[in-house]
């Protein structure tokens, strides 16, 4: 029997925009705006080598309200 498991959610503070980056369980990465509900706002987020991200650990994933 094989078992396929999802990436865990991952946060980053990107340092250079000082923004939120979340990478979702299915490795795809967003940049969320600061408001309330961001994660319905969310836009696409292009690694690229300009990029400076930060971990941030995972417990703070409820003031982003993140749905998993």
């Amino acid at each position: 029997m094989v078992v396929l498991r999802k990436s865990r959610v991952s946060i980053f503070v990107d340092n250079l925009s000082q923004r939120w980056i979340v990478r979702d369980p299915d490795g795809t990465f967003w940049l969320l705006p600061a408001r309330e509900n961001a994660w319905e706002h969310r836009e696409p987020f292009i690694l690229s080598d300009e990029c400076d991200l930060t971990p941030v650990p995972e417990h703070y994933k409820y003031l982003l309200e993140l749905p998993f």
